[in-house]
């Protein structure tokens, strides 16, 4: 396979210099014939104004910046922002994201993603494979008046390519070999007719072998595959109507949890881990602009099939094993109308947002006979011998399944007003948002567990436990939003407050634990005796329901624009945070976690980001750096087993940096028409593991590079991430008193061949 795909680079590789002869250099590649920065409007505000002018810490990356970093998923882009991070750990499942201070490992995201103006309810397809992207923009800090749920800390809004944004036909293509046999192809072609009518076709697939390997069954364990694509049907039926459908698809199906003992320095566990996910996304947007009135239509279906298998002991000990699977059928319906000016100082939007999420789940857990000895009988034993010190319970199962299943439902509505007032160079943008949902969680968990108890009990004896009901819960959430800013011709300053939330629900996660308390509760029952065998705190179905969580921002910040292609971005912020969702584990060596309302915390913080483009008669270069600092401590935590009041929120940084640094010569030959050079730096850490603090990664830097060679049609890179082969960790976590890590990925080494026609 590896020598196959060499051998096509190489041949595509020779063949470049002809299809180039005669030709201008490409306005796709590295080399543009425009320095200053277009002052583009700005989509995910939902306004359009434009970025010069935004109230708000914005991030703007086109497809030369992404090109030239290698960013293929919203993983990658996430390196090029200040103060966001979303790790590479686990699985495509794992789209963990912290901005800010703020984040959550599992449940709801602090940053919402909308994909040509659609909206992704579920951050399970956060993690996605990228294509024809026209820019990516990044709102940090609370978009709640706007967005609602979900959008405390940010929106990613991603752009793509449309036929009818072209004035002819296009071809676009991209080949990569990389290490670890890594492979990525795409292609795509998009075709207008005259000015009313286009049509678009797109492809994709990646595999890798993977990065790590399994010391227990000797194979590589995070390899996979990954393919998809879309059709776009983008139409004008009239002068005042434009439509555009579009059916995305996304296959993945991976390795996954490449997990080490910290005590052993190695991944060795005997079940297997991997996860599958197959997600189908058919949108309609419909825009209509009349003399001055704009009605934005947008509605979606959102189909999601996943199955993770893990094992979840994550040692070569046959103790426990987790299967879940997943079935959504999720839609989204928003409507934005932007009105014609009633005078010359004053515009206004008005929208209406609802959605509809159902999600029937399957999570089995199975205990092997380890597992029951270990855990089950471990616990129970513990309680009996209190008061029976010569006796104890023996369970005559070798496996234990207990069988869950989760019919889960959010839906919601909302409606959002956003006013702008503008005297002189003063701006006022004053908005509000309710938001009203509904959440709904039915579960049906069940055991049958053989057991006897040796001080009274001969023969074994069959004790049915079964946990089924219903919770519901509704809440009302208001979103104001109330900023200014001052234009001037050298920049824009700004301040604004802003409430944001992240939804509250119910976590299916803590349910093996609950069933485990029961099934020692009802052996108990039907021996007609009364012990606490059970944790108390961890058997009430009510501990799986949690809040939203709410935030207040306060932030002040400028954009300049000092200098043609220059663009620098200052932003300071406070933010208060009430009824924060945390992870509590119950104590000892148990199965499940828990979500829980239980911290308030408070974040300082500070962001710098420069974006610059010179050119110099051949010479033509770029600069793009950023930083971030945060400061983001508990003001109230206690699990009930420490007080962590005071300490860092694990899991976001402190601090993040990047550097990019490209300059290009034009060669203007046959054989060549231009060159460039890259390299890049990126800094993270340090990251605290736990709440104790007595855990973490040190501050890392990441050194990558790329030299371009481009021709009229097509273009070469070589590339390289980590080239110092830095050895630095991306997640930790304890589970049943031990420690595990997970490695970032080693040097790698790539060529990537991209077309354009």
């Amino acid at each position: 396979m590896r020598a196959k795909v060499l051998f096509i680079l190489a041949v595509i590789a020779y063949w470049l210099p002809v299809m180039g002869e005669g030709a201008e250099v490409s306005s796709f590649g590295v080399w543009s014939d425009t320095v200053a920065l277009p002052d583009v409007e700005v989509s995910a505000s939902r306004i359009g104004t434009a970025i010069s002018s935004q109230p708000s810490a914005i991030s703007i990356l086109d497809n030369r910046l992404l090109n030239e970093t290698q960013a293929v998923t919203p993983k990658d882009v996430s390196q090029l922002i200040p103060n966001v991070y979303m790790p590479d750990y686990g699985s495509a499942m794992t789209s963990s994201i912290y901005i800010r201070g703020l984040g959550s490992r599992i449940n709801e995201p602090v940053m919402a993603m909308v994909i040509d103006g659609v909206p992704l309810l579920d951050k399970n397809m956060y993690d996605h494979t990228m294509q024809d992207i026209k820019r990516i923009e990044l709102l940090r800090g609370p978009q709640g008046s706007l967005y609602g749920r979900n959008s405390p800390a940010g929106v990613m809004e991603i752009r793509t390519i449309q036929p009818l944004d072209l004035t002819t036909w296009s071809v676009h293509g991209l080949v990569s070999y990389a290490t670890a046999n890594s492979v990525q192809a795409q292609a795509s072609y998009y075709q207008p007719y005259k000015t009313d009518f286009g049509w678009g076709i797109a492809v994709r697939y990646r595999r890798t072998d993977g990065f790590f390997r399994n010391a227990y069954s000797g194979g590589l364990m995070d390899g996979g595959q990954q393919a998809g694509g879309r059709v776009v049907l983008d139409g004008k039926p009239s002068d005042e109507w434009r439509v555009t459908g579009t059916v995305y698809g996304d296959w993945v199906r991976q390795g996954a949890f490449p997990y080490a003992s910290v005590a052993t320095g190695t991944i060795a566990y005997n079940r297997p881990g991997s996860y599958e996910r197959l997600a189908l996304i058919p949108s309609l947007r419909a825009e209509f602009n009349s003399e001055g009135w704009r009605l934005q239509l947008a509605t979606s279906y959102q189909f999601l099939r996943d199955e993770m298998q893990m094992d979840q002991d994550y040692t070569t000990a046959d103790i426990f094993t987790l299967r879940q699977m997943q079935r959504q059928h999720n839609g989204t319906l928003d409507a934005l109308l932007h009105a014609p000016k009633p005078c010359e100082w004053y515009e206004w939007i008005l929208g209406m947002s609802s959605f509809v999420k159902t999600n029937a789940m399957q999570a089995p857990v199975t205990f092997m006979r380890e597992g029951i000895d270990e855990i089950i009988l471990g616990n129970a034993n513990r309680g009996i011998q209190t008061v029976f010190p010569d006796d104890s319970i023996e369970i005559s199962n070798q496996q234990l399944p207990i069988p869950s299943t989760f019919s889960l439902l959010n839906a919601g509505v909302a409606v959002y007003h956003q006013s702008h007032f503008h005297f002189g160079n003063w701006h006022i943008n004053a908005g509000l948002r309710i938001d009203y949902e509904h959440t709904r969680m039915d579960y049906l968990s069940t055991a049958d567990v053989n057991y006897r108890f040796t001080m009274i009990m001969s023969d074994f004896e069959t004790v049915y436990t079964r946990i089924q009901g219903t919770q519901a819960a509704n809440y009302i959430q208001v979103l104001p939003r109330l900023a200014v800013s001052y234009d001037a011709s050298w920049g824009t300053v700004y301040g604004y407050a802003a409430k944001g939330y992240k939804a509250g629900g119910y976590n299916p996660q803590i349910f093996s634990t609950i069933t485990q308390n029961q099934v020692m509760t009802d052996m108990a029952a039907d021996m007609g005796m009364h012990l606490d065998m059970a944790d108390p705190h961890f058997s009430d179905v009510a501990i799986t329901s949690y809040k939203p969580e709410k935030d207040w921002t306060f932030e002040i910040g400028a954009h300049f624009t000092p200098v043609e292609g220059l663009k620098i971005d200052v932003d300071a912020f406070h933010i208060q945070c009430f009824d924060q969702q945390v992870t509590i584990f119950p104590n000892g060596k148990t199965t499940g976690r828990m979500m829980a309302n239980a911290a308030r915390s408070r974040v300082w913080g500070a962001e710098m980001a420069l974006h610059y483009r010179w050119q110099q008669g051949n010479w033509q270069g770029m600069l793009d750096a950023s930083y971030g600092f945060t400061d983001a401590r508990f003001i109230d935590f206690n699990d009930g087993m420490g007080d962590y009041s005071g300490n860092f929120i694990p899991y976001a940084p402190q601090h993040t940096a990047h550097v990019l640094v490209q300059a290009g010569y034009r060669v203007g030959r046959k054989w060549l028409q231009s060159l460039s050079f890259s390299a890049r730096s990126n800094m993270i850490g340090p990251v605290y593991w736990n709440e104790q603090n007595d855990c973490r990664q040190a501050p890392y830097f990441l050194l990558g590079a790329n030299v371009t060679l481009e021709w009229k049609y097509a273009q070469l890179e070589l590339w390289g991430r980590n080239l110092t082969d830095t050895h630095y960790n991306v997640f930790y976590f304890r589970s049943m008193g031990n420690d595990f890590l997970q490695r970032g990925k080693p040097r790698e080494l790539g060529a990537t061949i991209r077309f354009e026609i």
